[in-house]
């Protein structure tokens, strides 16, 4: 089981680092495209019309051609640059961004699976016994398990027919399937991950439920005035 666990661990170590370079990437391409926006092109755009209206000044006629020819050089240069970046954003960056924010939200999905925090109907806990409680969730492990792997299966369908047809986003230039398999991968370490759990019910992860705990926090700040009034 130590094995096991081991794997687990390095499982999502692996995924926690890759979602975060996810994220970092998006962050990264985002300031891109704001400052290409906002102040590339500008800075450009003020190069040229200085350099543009440059040889019409006095300063130019007093220091002679030499000094007009290097400033049409230099428009000459700056708007050949300006047209090869195009105006605007970076285009390409918003489609990766979306690509970035998919993958990482894939990888926090998968460590959120790995720390118990899914949310999950809590009905039968309060219905059966809680002596059957242990057996219910080495079960519920089981069917999770299935549920995953039988959508890393599809998923795979899903890439290799991608693949087949050889869709390539206009954008980016980039085969789509490169994107998509993301999805096996997930899907398998999630299903994975929960046969792990269904095989030894010790390494199961204790259920993180937000929504309860925020509510009975709320009840107890609620209900402390109160006490502390009857007192």
């Amino acid at each position: 089981m130590k094995f096991v666990e081991r794997i687990l661990n390095t499982l999502s170590f692996g995924e926690k680092w890759a979602g975060g370079i996810c994220f970092l990437l998006l962050t990264l391409l985002m300031i891109a495209d704001v400052s290409k926006r906002e102040v590339i092109d500008k800075v450009f755009s003020w190069i040229m019309d200085v350099t543009e209206a440059y040889p019409n000044t006095s300063f130019a006629g007093f220091v002679g051609d030499w000094s007009v020819y290097i400033a049409e050089s230099i428009h000459g240069g700056t708007s050949g640059f300006l047209e090869w970046l195009g105006l605007g954003g970076i285009i390409w960056a918003q489609k990766l961004s979306l690509y970035f924010m998919l993958w990482g939200g894939l990888f926090g999905s998968a460590l959120a699976s790995a720390k118990g925090s899914h949310l999950r109907p809590e009905i039968a806990d309060k219905v059966l016994p809680k002596a059957l409680l242990p057996y219910i969730k080495i079960v519920e492990q089981w069917v999770i398990s299935v549920f995953f792997l039988f959508l890393a299966y599809l998923s795979v369908i899903y890439v290799l027919e991608s693949i087949s047809l050889d869709e390539v986003n206009p954008v980016t230039e980039l085969h789509l399937w490169k994107v998509q398999i993301i999805f096996p991968y997930i899907f398998l370490s999630m299903g994975f991950r929960h046969l792990c759990y269904g095989i030894f019910p010790a390494l199961i992860p204790s259920d993180i439920n937000e929504a309860t705990e925020a509510l009975e926090l709320a009840e107890a700040e609620l209900f402390e005035p109160n006490s502390r009034g009857n007192r």
